[in-house]
């Protein structure tokens, strides 16, 4: 289990409870106590938790865990991800962007473009892309101070005009049946518009959100154009994304 697979473990088994034990996260994770207490100090540290005698409580039910700490996690398999994505993206696309980590690690691939227009509803990706001369519209709105995505009215006012040709997004987990879910029901719900407004949507995933469901539906696999992932994606899911003629092409 990724570090980042635990914290959100972590934190899903305090929210059901008022107080854990070390020694009660250490047996439901399979890992010792030392990997837990390290776990908790940082947790801590970036103030999802609070620490007690014996073990820890949140400090907040809502809070996920922020968009750093899941940026460092899965870089390699990001970084295939982002390299597979790249190659989908032509001279004079619009393209959209949610806020996710995976979306952002598309980024430093869009290499030896000079006319492209970016579209996002996260701030680290805005800058990003302003760092590759890209030229960038950011939504606006209220932004979710752990993930640094915006969300609300003024986010969505924006995207209700645009006509994209691509859109990159992400989400915490897909189930075996193929739902694509994620634990904030407000960029879901942003993600759900870009998805009205772009001919080919593209989702990306690492293999370790395979089989992982949280409790906001964002959508089915059936719903997007592709998935990219660092390994095979399965047959089924495969066939349920292909659309013959669905798509149009954009014109020139």
């Amino acid at each position: 289990m990724f570090g980042v697979e635990r914290y959100e473990k972590i934190l899903e088994m305090l929210k059901g409870d008022q107080a854990t034990s070390v020694k009660s996260l250490a047996k439901s994770l399979f890992v010792s106590e030392a990997t837990v207490r390290r776990d908790l100090d940082l947790l801590e540290k970036n103030g999802l938790i609070r620490r007690i005698y014996g073990g820890a409580m949140l400090n907040r039910a809502n809070k996920d865990v922020p968009l750093y700490m899941r940026e460092s996690e899965q870089t390699e398999a990001k970084n295939v991800i982002g390299r597979k994505a790249a190659e989908l993206v032509r001279e004079n696309d619009v393209i959209l962007f949610d806020a996710s980590s995976t979306a952002y690690s598309v980024i430093p691939f869009l290499t030896g473009f000079s006319n492209l227009l970016a579209i996002t509803s996260g701030l680290k990706t805005a800058m990003a892309l302003g760092e590759k001369h890209i030229k960038t519209l950011v939504t606006g709105g209220t932004m979710i101070d752990n993930s640094y995505s915006f969300i609300g009215r003024h986010a969505e006012s924006l995207i209700e005009n645009i006509n994209a040709d691509i859109f990159f997004f992400s989400c915490r987990g897909i189930t075996a049946d193929g739902r694509l879910t994620d634990s904030s029901m407000e960029e879901s719900q942003m993600r759900q518009l870009m998805f009205k407004h772009a001919r080919r949507k593209v989702f990306l995933a690492a293999s370790s959100k395979i089989g992982r469901e949280y409790f906001y539906t964002l959508c089915n696999i059936d719903d997007v154009d592709d998935m990219l992932s660092e390994t095979e994606i399965p047959p089924e899911w495969k066939r349920r994304m292909y659309k013959p003629g669905a798509a149009p092409e954009r014109e020139a």
